[in-house]
């Protein structure tokens, strides 16, 4: 089975590759997603964190990335633990961002959630602790 109709190992060499550039390589990414792919974060678009609105298209998605690398700095993204079944496959893992702003760290369990279609990526749902990462958006009061 080729990596392009295989959805884990697909998804492994992206993970892989994003967690080896330290999330500055989003072609991971483009490679895996289809045309009309969907994003919904936990976030969904907060003040804290506007970039995680949900998005509808591929274009939508590399938005996401943009505003997520603009605003956050990876430190770790272990995503290791891949469970796979028919179309869908949830990847669980821990990471680590250090908010540019503030300079303050959020690390959380994450555990995505994908489903695929004719080899790409149609949907992509991501779980988080918000409410660390929204404290480490957070400026400290003066």
């Amino acid at each position: 089975m080729s990596p392009a109709s295989d959805p884990v190992q697909s998804l492994k060499c992206a993970y892989a590759q994003w967690s080896e550039s330290k999330g500055q390589d989003v072609q991971c990414w483009m490679d895996i997603l289809a045309e009309d792919a969907t994003l919904a974060s936990l976030a969904d678009g907060s003040a804290e964190m506007p970039f995680t609105a949900q998005r509808s298209t591929r274009s939508d998605i590399l938005g996401y990335l943009e505003g997520l690398r603009a605003d956050w700095e990876m430190i770790t993204h272990d995503m290791n633990d891949f469970v796979a079944e028919r179309d869908q496959v949830v990847v669980i893992g821990n990471v680590s961002w250090r908010n540019r702003a503030t300079g303050k760290v959020a690390s959380t369990r994450k555990v995505d959630l994908w489903r695929f279609s004719n080899g790409r990526a149609v949907a992509f749902e991501e779980l988080y602790d918000t409410a660390q990462t929204y404290a480490a958006a957070l400026p400290d009061p003066a």
